[in-house]
């Protein structure tokens, strides 16, 4: 270590420089816990721009795990999310951390393909009806397992019995409808994936009598996405 001028290791110019970066980390820090919490979005708008923002901050590693949800400390009790995600089971899909946002801030429903059946219907109608969120989001991903098997369904080439296969036809089957809807030459992984996202949010915006309601009424909206797993990045519709 170097002497100074006051044969002292550390010079006051040194001291005060050091005391300045750190004041200046502890004013940072102090930000972004500030900006951690926030007003919940009670608009559509305002919940999209939410987490455009969040899979934004994913994106660059600038997390905060922001808190737009009003219960606070009561999590075990009471939940307030902003929007809820309709998705897949995918193991590499997690919202939360995709929009960067504590946990009781998205209400989640996740099934192969993120396709609407009778359970994925029912708790989205009960975030609607119970929880007032004002905005869902279908979002599907790259690398889809259940919209390739769609895909080779609507092309002939497999069939899922269910004595062999269970319920898993079903849930392509779902699928199928939407991959068919596309010219058969424009039948790719992308385009399939991006075309079930938005039929299955238009599906969800005809349902009586909770959704279609709300979203005639202006205080619901119902949108679709890809999350591409590569790059992290949300591009919505």
């Amino acid at each position: 270590m170097t002497e100074h001028g006051d044969g002292s290791p550390l010079s006051r110019r040194g001291f005060l420089g050091t005391a300045a970066t750190v004041a200046v980390a502890g004013t940072a820090a102090a930000e972004d816990a500030l900006a951690a919490t926030s007003a919940r979005p009670s608009t559509p708008d305002a919940a999209l721009r939410a987490l455009r923002a969040g899979n934004d901050r994913y994106r660059r590693g600038r997390w905060l795990r922001r808190d737009y949800s009003p219960v606070g400390e009561r999590r075990a009790s009471a939940q307030a999310p902003f929007a809820a995600i309709l998705t897949c089971a995918d193991s590499r899909i997690a919202p939360s951390l995709v929009f960067d946002v504590e946990r009781g801030n998205l209400f989640g429903a996740h099934v192969a393909g993120n396709s609407v059946d009778s359970g994925s219907l029912g708790s989205l109608e009960y975030a609607v009806a119970v929880l007032e969120v004002p905005l869902i989001v279908v979002l599907g991903h790259t690398d889809c397992g259940a919209v390739k098997a769609a895909i080779s369904v609507a092309d002939g080439k497999a069939t899922y019995p269910p004595e062999q296969y269970g319920a898993i036809g079903e849930v392509v089957g779902r699928i199928v409808p939407a991959v068919q809807a596309l010219p058969v030459a424009g039948r790719t992984l992308a385009a399939s994936i991006a075309a079930n996202a938005a039929a299955q949010a238009k599906d969800l915006e005809s349902r009586d009598p909770i959704i279609a309601p709300a979203v005639k009424a202006g205080r619901l909206r119902v949108v679709a996405a890809v999350y591409d797993i590569r790059t992290g990045r949300v591009g919505f519709s």
